[in-house]
């Protein structure tokens, strides 16, 4: 899924250059895998008894997703020498299956926390698919998100298919290359 330049508009200039950000940090990818996702997923749902039950039984009982992402708008309260502390971020970022049909739109805010040592944010959004809305939550290092490090959203389903279900969202840069960059997401939900 590829953008115009048209389409660039809408997406603050800092966002489309993270994929080169990242490109100049020495990689320290970490993603985690979906076994390992479903494994935490099913714990916490009571599902599964780390030590007792297979990472396979874990993932039978859950729901997963394997999707690329990529921002279609993202706005910045601050220009760049003003950036800092209660700088808020506002996002919509698609997500297309395998095929590079899309089949879910995320859309949400963030607040950055600090920006040194590393930028940390917090994030409140909602992703909707097809079958379902999950809310998501989370405080990444954004820091790291630029070096390739995996990070994590809190999920919980709040209608169809993910009623009742909660999880976790793991993302990492999957195309440093791409302006703006893609990102390889995980969903896991029990």
């Amino acid at each position: 899924m590829e953008m115009t330049a048209a389409e660039y508009i809408s997406i603050d200039e800092r966002a489309l250059e993270v994929g080169t950000e990242s490109l100049r940090e020495a990689p320290d990818p970490g993603p985690l895998n979906i076994r390992a996702l479903a494994v935490a997923a099913a714990t916490e749902a009571g599902q599964h008894t780390p030590g007792v039950d297979s990472e396979d039984d874990a993932v039978a009982k859950c729901l997963v997703r394997s999707l690329t992402e990529m921002a279609e708008k993202l706005t910045v309260s601050h220009p760049p020498e003003e950036a800092g502390p209660g700088t808020t971020v506002e996002y919509v970022e698609a997500f297309v299956d395998e095929d590079g049909e899309r089949v879910g739109t995320m859309t949400g805010n963030s607040v950055v926390l600090t920006m040194t040592p590393h930028m940390w944010q917090f994030h409140r959004g909602t992703t909707e698919f097809e079958d379902g809305p999950l809310e998501h939550s989370a405080m990444p290092d954004c820091t790291a998100l630029m070096r390739s490090m995996t990070q994590i959203h809190r999920v919980k389903g709040t209608s169809g298919v993910y009623l009742g279900k909660s999880g976790y969202m793991a993302f990492e840069i999957s195309d440093p290359t791409q302006t703006p960059p893609h990102f390889s997401s995980t969903f896991v939900v029990c």
